[in-house]
C-alpha cells in the first residue's frame, strides 16, 4: 500500500484536505484557507479584492503580467475565469527564475520600471515610425515596406495626420464631449411622458423605483422582445431576465458615457446570465427548428410541404401496438423461413388424426384404448413411412 497522503486543516470552512487544495508560502507551508475560501471574494478586474492576498504570500505585484494573464483566459472561455483561476496562475508565474527573487516590497520599484520600460518603448516604436513614414514620402521604401514598420495601431493608416486623431472623449457619448453636434433631450422628447399613474406604479413595482419612465420604458420594450423570442415559462427564468434587462441598461448607458471598465464587468455579467438561463441566438434557433409547439405551425407546415417525412414512421408508437408487430413477424418468420416447421406441423396433424380414428374404432368396437395401443399403433406407421421411402429411393436410384 502507498503512503497515505498528509491532510491540510481549512479554518475557513473546516473540511480536511489534501496538500494540493491549498497555496505554498515561500517557506513551504501551507495556506491557513483553501484555495477556494482564500480566494472566494476575489475580483479579478478590482485591484482591492486580491493585492492584500498577493502581500500575504508575499510576491510582488505587476499590473501588466496580472493583466496578461486575465485577459487571456477570458478571451479563450470567459466561464473559465473564476475567482482563483488567475490568482493561482500568478502565484505559479511568480515561482519563475525571473521573479522568484522578488517580494511584495518590491512591487513599487517594478511597476515603475515596467512604466519606464513601456514609455521607451513607446518613444522607439514612434521614432522607427516616423523614419518610416519618412521614407516612404520620399519614395525610398514600398509601401509594404512601410506598412510592415509600423505597429498593429496605425499600420492600418497611410501616413497618419495629428488633426486626424480622434481621442476617447470626442467620441459620442463621452465624458467631456461636444454635445452641440447631437440632438439635445428636448428635440428627443421624453419616452414614459405618456405613463399614467398606474402605469408607473406597475412599472416600479416590477423594475424597481430608482428607475427614470425613460428608463422603465426601454427596460419593458427589451423584456417584450425577450418573451417573443423565447419560450418563458417558470418564475425562476422570468426573475433572470429581468436581472438581464437591469443589465444591458446599465451596460448601455456605461458604454455612453465612456465607462469601459465598467461596460467590460457588466458585459460578463450579461453573458453568464444569458447562458444560465439559454438566452442565446443559437439555442432559441435550435429549440424554433426542432419543435413544433402549436397546432397553428403543424397546419402551416403541411400546407407549405406536404408530405413530411421527418415526422413518418412505419413503427407503431403505442407499446402493445409494437409487442403485437413484433410477434406477427417472429410468426412469419417462423412459418415461411424454417424449412422444417411446415413437416412438423403436418405430422402432428396427422398424428391428431390418427388418434380420432383409432378412438372412433375402439368406440365401435366396444373396448378401450391403452397408451401401448397409441405406442404400437404409431410405430406401424412409421415402419411403413420407412418402407415407403426406401422403395421410392430404389426407383429413384433405377
Amino acid at each position: 500500500m502507498g503512503e497515505e497522503k498528509e491532510k491540510y486543516y481549512c479554518e475557513k470552512c473546516g473540511k480536511k484536505m489534501g496538500e494540493n487544495e491549498f497555496f505554498t508560502y515561500k517557506d513551504g507551508s501551507k495556506t491557513e484557507l483553501c484555495k477556494k475560501c482564500l480566494t472566494m471574494h476575489i475580483d479579478n478586474f478590482d485591484e482591492s479584492t486580491f493585492l492584500w492576498l498577493l502581500k500575504k504570500m508575499d510576491v510582488p505585484y505587476i499590473p501588466a503580467e496580472w493583466n496578461t494573464l486575465r485577459d487571456r483566459i477570458y478571451e479563450k472561455d470567459p466561464s473559465k475565469l473564476t475567482s482563483s483561476s488567475v490568482f493561482g496562475r500568478y502565484l505559479s508565474k511568480m515561482k519563475l527564475k525571473q521573479w522568484k527573487q522578488y517580494n511584495w516590497d518590491d512591487s513599487e520599484r517594478l511597476q515603475q520600471e515596467y512604466a519606464e520600460a513601456a514609455a521607451k518603448h513607446e518613444e522607439e516604436a514612434r521614432q522607427r515610425e516616423e523614419e518610416a513614414k519618412e521614407k516612404f514620402e520620399n519614395g525610398e521604401i514600398s509601401e509594404a515596406e512601410y506598412k510592415t514598420m509600423m505597429t498593429a495601431t496605425t499600420k492600418h493608416f497611410t501616413a497618419p495626420e495629428p488633426q486626424q486623431q480622434i481621442s476617447i472623449g470626442q467620441l459620442p457619448g463621452s465624458i467631456g464631449m461636444d454635445e452641440s453636434n447631437f440632438i439635445s433631450e428636448d428635440e428627443l422628447g421624453d419616452p414614459g411622458a405618456g405613463l399614467t399613474q398606474d402605469d408607473k406604479i406597475f412599472l416600479a413595482m416590477k423594475w424597481g423605483r430608482l428607475y427614470k419612465p425613460s428608463e422603465w420604458v426601454q427596460l419593458e420594450k427589451m423584456y417584450n422582445e425577450m418573451t417573443q423570442s423565447f419560450d418563458i415559462q417558470d418564475a425562476d427564468t422570468i426573475n433572470t431576465l429581468l436581472l438581464i434587462c437591469k443589465t444591458n441598461l446599465k451596460m448601455n448607458q456605461a458604454l455612453d458615457t465612456g465607462d469601459l471598465d465598467g461596460y467590460q464587468k457588466l458585459s460578463r455579467v450579461s453573458d453568464q446570465l444569458r447562458k444560465s438561463a439559454k438566452f442565446t441566438a443559437a439555442q432559441n434557433k435550435e429549440e424554433k427548428n426542432d419543435f413544433v409547439d402549436s397546432v397553428g405551425e403543424l397546419i402551416a407546415m403541411c400546407e407549405r410541404e406536404g408530405f413530411i417525412p421527418r415526422y413518418v414512421t412505419d413503427v407503431p408508437q403505442d407499446k402493445v401496438d409494437a409487442t403485437l408487430k413484433d410477434m406477427n413477424d417472429y410468426l412469419h418468420k417462423l412459418v415461411t423461413q424454417d424449412l422444417g416447421f411446415g413437416q412438423q406441423i403436418e405430422d402432428a396433424l396427422k398424428k391428431i388424426q390418427i388418434q380420432k380414428e383409432m378412438n372412433e374404432m375402439a368406440e365401435a368396437e366396444g373396448y378401450e384404448l391403452e397408451d401401448e395401443d397409441y405406442v404400437d399403433y404409431l410405430e406401424e406407421i412409421e415402419e411403413q413411412k420407412s418402407s415407403d421411402r426406401e422403395t421410392i429411393q430404389e426407383e429413384v436410384d433405377e
